[in-house]
């Protein structure tokens, strides 16, 4: 569980950092694209932490699992319709570039938890 809640503050300070970053350069694309689109994943990631715990005391969790996926991905391709309506191409790939920080997050924690572990089997 704590693994869990460190991914998401994880997500939650790389959402800020883009924003900023976005905000400094002046580029709508990443202010706006990148920024909601790593709120999205943050935002879908819970979801999944909630779907499994439901999963895990219900009668249906083939079921729940199922529904958590499509209301997911149903919320993923109406931001992603609406930005690439208003804004064009260049919103949609930088949209699902922020939907992927989730995703980025938890492969920077996992490569640096086995960097530490083989510093400290090998690197003695």
């Amino acid at each position: 569980m704590e693994e869990l809640k460190r991914i998401i503050k994880r997500g939650i300070i790389t959402s800020i950092v883009i924003l900023v970053y976005g905000i400094l350069t002046q580029n709508k694309y990443i202010y706006l694209g990148m920024f909601f689109g790593s709120l999205l994943s943050v935002v879908g990631f819970y979801m999944i932490c909630l779907d499994a715990k439901s999963s895990l005391v219900s009668n249906s969790p083939f079921k729940v699992g199922v529904v958590g996926y499509l209301k997911r991905y149903l919320i993923y391709g109406v931001f992603l319709g609406i930005s690439t309506k208003y804004f064009g191409f260049p919103m949609l790939v930088s949209g699902v570039i922020g939907l992927l920080s989730i995703k980025l997050n938890i492969l920077v924690l996992t490569l640096f938890n086995n960097i530490k572990k083989f510093k400290s089997k090998y690197l003695k």
